[in-house]
């Protein structure tokens, strides 16, 4: 059930990237980012006040204040990006985010990290270079790739977000934990409304308002309480490669609805980011399953 509910919740959230690009025609990141955090917190803040009060776990508020960071990093850096990019390009390259968590789960947890992720590494770096043409001059414009920077950067961000996802979530009743992850990105984007200079077009307010209550209740709100409840059930592992499909259904979407043209190059990019994910997250779980197939084998018989 859980697998299954972050597989749903993946591939809604590959319909966000055209919808917030949208969004973005009618209001700047922080009026936007303002507007869809500030939904979201007054929703899990009311599933918070109605339901009985279960006592909050040892490290809380710092647990939920740095995943908050993550989340407020990665949405102001994807964000501000999907001025300069496009909604395919921005999918695929966030779903680089998958390979940061075997990174991080060593770094920070001590955790062996297995030949088969440099194998994606390999494929996914060779698909970013695809897509973004770095060494072919008019290929991709200067503007275009400042945003594709940018998402990778927020790519980081998320792979912090799955990975301290998995550990702390057990530990915490789940409508506060994710209300005050979500809060912090709301000061967040209160702070950078002023500094970028707020912008707001009344012609588009009814479909702002709509992409509003779409991404802040649906996408915000509801996806990250399923997304913190899946991952007390399976491992950050598994939930990356589920989230590793993000990336084809936000380029499948965005073709569809959006009209973005995609030509060879770009669809083979994001088919090797991709497979660079898939083998990464499953050729890690297959050498896991060898290691202890090979260490029963070695041990002595009862």
């Amino acid at each position: 059930m859980a697998d299954l509910a972050l597989l749903a919740l993946t591939l809604l959230w590959g319909t966000t990237f055209a919808l917030v690009k949208e969004a973005l025609e009618i209001a700047s990141p922080g009026v936007f980012l303002t507007a869809r955090f500030g939904l979201a917190a007054v929703a899990l803040l009311a599933a918070w006040a109605l339901r009985p009060r279960a006592p909050l776990g040892e490290g809380f508020w710092r647990h939920g204040l740095l995943l908050g960071l993550t989340m407020l990093v990665g949405f102001v850096l994807q964000t501000v990006a999907l001025r300069h990019t496009t909604p395919a390009r921005s999918g695929f390259i966030t779903g680089l985010n998958v390979l940061v968590v075997p990174v991080v789960a060593r770094w920070f947890l001590g955790r062996r990290v297995r030949p088969a992720f440099w194998v994606g590494v390999t494929f996914a770096v060779a698909g970013l270079v695809l897509l973004t043409r770095p060494f072919t001059a008019g290929a991709v414009t200067e503007e275009v790739r400042f945003g594709d920077l940018l998402t990778l950067f927020c790519a980081v961000a998320y792979g912090l977000q799955v990975t301290f996802t998995s550990e702390w979530a057990p530990r915490h009743p789940l409508a506060p934990f994710v209300a005050v992850q979500v809060l912090v990105t709301l000061a967040g984007a209160l702070v950078l409304v002023p500094l970028e200079g707020p912008r707001f077009d009344p012609a588009g307010a009814g479909h702002f308002v709509l992409v509003v209550a779409f991404t802040g209740l649906v996408m915000t709100a509801f996806a990250f309480f399923v997304m913190n409840w899946g991952q007390r059930h399976t491992t950050a592992v598994r939930a990356a490669l589920i989230f590793s499909l993000e990336p084809a259904a936000a380029a499948v979407f965005s073709w569809l609805y959006y009209g973005e043209p995609l030509g060879p190059l770009d669809w083979a990019g994001g088919a090797l980011m991709v497979l660079g994910v898939l083998a990464g997250e499953v050729g890690g779980v297959l050498e896991a399953r060898a290691a202890e197939a090979r260490a029963r084998a070695r041990a002595p018989a009862a």
